[in-house]
């Protein structure tokens, strides 16, 4: 008889291998027939979304972490922009002063 490895995943037992002789096409919860990524520490399966995802708590302190740096990075370039964005503000504004004037003689 064909044995068949699948993976059981809910709120209880977040990630376990199950292995049965009954064929799976597709997912039936609790049972997940796609492996996790082997670069999760913990996996969870999201039903809502369809995908594994880490459960690890070191993992998520990682993520928020970089999701931190990420932010201020972004921080950064927006404080950039905002200092362009004045720049140009007060090119327009001596342009239409020196227009008004009658131009450059």
């Amino acid at each position: 008889m064909q044995q068949y490895n699948y993976y059981f995943s809910n709120d209880s037992i977040p990630f376990d291998t199950i292995t049965t002789t009954h064929e799976y096409k597709e997912n039936h919860y609790p049972i997940v027939i796609t492996q996790p990524d082997t670069s999760l520490k913990e996996p969870k399966y999201d039903w809502a979304k369809g995908v594994w995802i880490e459960n690890a708590a070191e993992s998520q302190g990682e993520k928020i972490q970089k999701l931190e740096q990420e932010i201020q990075a972004l921080q950064a370039v927006k404080t950039k922009l905002d200092s362009i964005v004045q720049s140009q503000k007060m090119i327009t504004m001596l342009t239409n002063e020196i227009v008004k004037k009658g131009g450059i003689q």
